[in-house]
């Protein structure tokens, strides 16, 4: 069990200074899956630490419009229809 006094500096320096999990665990001597209780007991839902922004994402639009459109077309031809370079 943990202090209140602890769970409002967990959830001061995840809200104000917005700090990820990881290193609030660090800062506060305190396990990572405890932070993670004290954030959602406090009704923070679906904490995520690092949103990977994908090079895909600008892409994304076209692709599905093309597979609503031509449902059996090969992914290698939508891929060459992107201009994306190939790797």
């Amino acid at each position: 069990m943990i202090s209140r006094a602890l769970e409002a500096e967990i959830l001061r320096l995840y809200h104000a200074e917005g700090w990820p999990i990881g290193t609030i665990a660090r800062q506060l001597p305190v396990h990572h899956g405890t932070v993670r209780r004290v954030l959602w007991q406090s009704g923070v839902t679906a904490v995520r630490e690092n949103a990977r922004i994908s090079k895909l994402d600008a892409y994304v639009p076209f692709i599905q419009e093309t597979f609503e459109r031509f449902p059996k077309l090969r992914a290698s031809l939508v891929h060459g229809e992107s201009g994306l370079p190939i790797q």
